[in-house]
């Protein structure tokens, strides 16, 4: 094999097997791409590194030696400053492989995991016909849950729900309004992705705020929204310990045993 044949080869493969999140910064081009310990060796003894992709334009073409590729790392710390980092090693192999198999990434310092930077690319790569379509959707949704829980829960307050489309999606944060008399609940764009029953949980949870017996009501859809809360953020809510007290009074073992997991959970 020629060493541009295999040059094009090792991103290729590399390309397949980098998660969704990576894969939409490359296609968006968001990012300048730099590699670590990327380098191509020839059979004479040649040996060339590749930092970039520029690298690549100015590759000569010779023989190279056989060997195993394995893609180690992909580190998006300094994402805000337009980079990606892609560690790769390799060692001398009796054919060509490529192993993206279990590798790390390391995103930017903040409380968000890959499951939420997917639904925020999903939130916007839609058009704008189909976000006031899946905002029309979601409305009618939260509607029909907040009449629910609201027969069943005495409040004493106006309550209004909304998508906040304008939200920091670097920040994953409902953003409640509360006067004498109303109260707005502006609800994060990922949860438009969401199912009902966290829906029902992410409702009651912040109506909890207000009248804390909706707890004991609603606690197995607040642990549902606490569980997608930490799929989103990795971290865990504190009202988690209030409803473990409410599952053991009640001997729900099948809650108890899915906090626990919840606690105990890591993305």
């Amino acid at each position: 094999m020629r060493a541009r044949e295999l040059a094009k080869k090792i991103l290729t493969d590399l390309y397949k097997g980098l998660d969704e999140y990576s894969k939409d910064i490359i296609r968006g081009d968001l990012a300048e791409i730099k590699f670590k310990g990327f380098y191509i060796k020839g059979k004479e003894g040649e040996k060339v590194y590749i930092r970039s992709l520029e690298d690549l334009d100015d590759l000569k073409d010779f023989e190279v030696e056989d060997r195993s590729y394995k893609l180690k790392n992909v580190n998006l710390e300094k994402l805000d400053f337009g980079l990606m980092i892609i560690t790769l090693s390799s060692r001398k192999s009796s054919k060509y492989k490529f192993d993206s198999s279990n590798y790390s990434i390391v995103y930017p310092s903040k409380d968000i995991t890959v499951n939420f930077r997917e639904r925020i690319l999903k939130w916007m790569d839609k058009d704008e016909d189909e976000l006031d379509e899946e905002i029309i959707e979601f409305d009618d949704r939260i509607d029909k849950i907040l009449r629910d829980i609201l027969k069943k829960n005495k409040v004493g307050k106006n309550i209004t729900v909304h998508l906040d489309v304008l939200v920091d999606t670097e920040k994953l944060e409902n953003f409640v309004e509360k006067d004498k008399d109303n109260v707005i609940i502006w609800i994060h764009p990922a949860f438009i992705f969401s199912d009902d029953e966290v829906l029902r949980g992410l409702l009651a949870y912040e109506l909890s705020k207000i009248n804390k017996n909706i707890i004991e009501k609603e606690y197995k859809s607040i642990i549902k929204y606490c569980r997608e809360y930490k799929i989103l953020t990795n971290k865990n809510l504190k009202i988690l310990e209030k409803i473990r007290e409410i599952a053991n009074k009640k001997k729900d073992e099948d809650s108890l045993k899915e906090i626990d997991e919840i606690i105990k959970e890591r993305f």
